[in-house]
């Protein structure tokens, strides 16, 4: 009975550890955005034709 109830205790913290990541990245997928990329990552401005969410 206690080898359970250390199982459900490292699952419990597992499946926070991994939900808490997700939704990290979520949020950083989510608001990312075209314009940040231009200014963060590539330092340049891309051509109107190059579309993306502004």
């Amino acid at each position: 009975m206690e080898e359970a109830a250390y199982l459900a205790v490292w699952l419990i913290g597992l499946f926070g550890i991994v939900g808490t990541v997700c939704v990290y990245v979520a949020k950083m997928v989510i608001q990312d955005s075209t314009s940040y990329d231009e200014q963060y990552v590539w330092k340049r401005k891309l051509p109107p034709e190059a579309g993306g969410k502004r």
